[in-house]
């Protein structure tokens, strides 16, 4: 099996030729682990069903399964789903960060990014997701880098020797082992909880229920 290319770099300031390494990746259908604030990601081309195919199945991920997508800012965020007052008072509060808000889809990707009607937005606060989408025209999808069903790997070494040359490009900062974002479903009326995260269930909370007041 031919070795992965793995390039590492700093956290806080990425180097720009790998980060337009990994957009050229993206580009081409590729895969790509690279840092959020939480974990590491796998990431694919969004718009490209064969990549998130591609992506689902080297996870060996159930397709049943939905993944988000990155978004530049808040103002992107309506150019995918419909950013209801709920979801911008989370946003105002909570990114970018570790916050994955599933919302009603208005632009159809198709499955498994839009599943029953909705879409999981991620605006990240890492430095090198910020500097990835600013060079790719494209949307960008991402779940955690690890085989569907174990349990999270902190370093690029453990990620690379489950994946291998199956992932294109691997980008090292080192051990990441964050807690994983908090999602919310925020498509309806009333909100739900998902998965608690970097973010307490109760905070979250205390900001809906503050809208109401």
């Amino acid at each position: 099996m031919m070795s992965p290319r793995i390039d590492a770099v700093e956290y806080a300031v990425p180097d720009a030729g790998v980060v337009a390494k990994a957009a050229a990746v993206l580009k081409d259908g590729g895969l790509v682990v690279a840092p959020t604030e939480t974990r590491y990601g796998l990431l694919a081309r969004a718009d490209q069903p064969s990549a998130v195919s591609r992506l689902y199945s080297i996870k060996g991920r159930p397709v049943k399964l939905p993944t988000a997508i990155f978004v530049r800012d808040q103002r992107d965020i309506s150019s995918y789903a419909v950013f209801n007052p709920a979801a911008k008072r989370l946003a105002e509060r909570f990114l970018p960060g570790p916050l994955t808000l599933v919302l009603e889809a208005t632009h159809d990707l198709g499955e498994p990014l839009v599943v029953d009607g909705k879409i999981g937005i991620r605006l990240s606060s890492a430095p090198f997701i910020k500097a990835l989408l600013k060079e790719v025209a494209f949307p960008v999808t991402a779940t955690s880098a690890n085989l569907s069903g174990t349990e999270d790997l902190d370093t690029v070494d453990e990620i690379a020797r489950a994946f291998g040359g199956k992932v294109d490009l691997y980008i090292d900062v080192g051990v990441l082992d964050n807690t994983v974002s908090t999602v919310v479903d925020v498509s309806q009326e009333q909100a739900v909880i998902l998965r608690e995260g970097a973010i307490a269930a109760d905070d979250i909370q205390q900001i809906l229920k503050s809208q109401l007041i």
